[in-house]
């Protein structure tokens, strides 16, 4: 299954959207809680990228499951939990 979500974040501790090799990114942070979240790997597809320290009003990504989720409300809801402050997703 497909699920989008839209987000915003505060970029000021990452190095921009995309997945970098020991540096910390927005994209790598929300695979790690949906992949902990849904217990099984998941890789985020951004509709962009941002640069080290950009900020985010609005952005949009998709990922794929091996299998529907009974609750895509409370997956958001757990997620906002989990994540940090500077990232929220609905």
């Amino acid at each position: 299954m497909r699920y989008f979500i839209e987000l915003r974040y505060n970029g000021g501790a990452y190095c921009g959207w995309q997945r970098q090799p020991d540096m910390p990114s927005v994209q790598q942070t929300i695979e790690g809680a949906i992949s902990t979240l849904l217990r099984e790997p998941i890789l985020l597809t951004g509709a962009g990228r941002t640069d080290t320290g950009v900020n985010a009003s609005y952005y949009v990504a998709h990922f794929d499951t091996s299998s529907p989720v009974a609750d895509p409300e409370q997956v958001v809801f757990k997620l906002n939990h989990m994540l940090p402050g500077d990232i929220a997703v609905s």
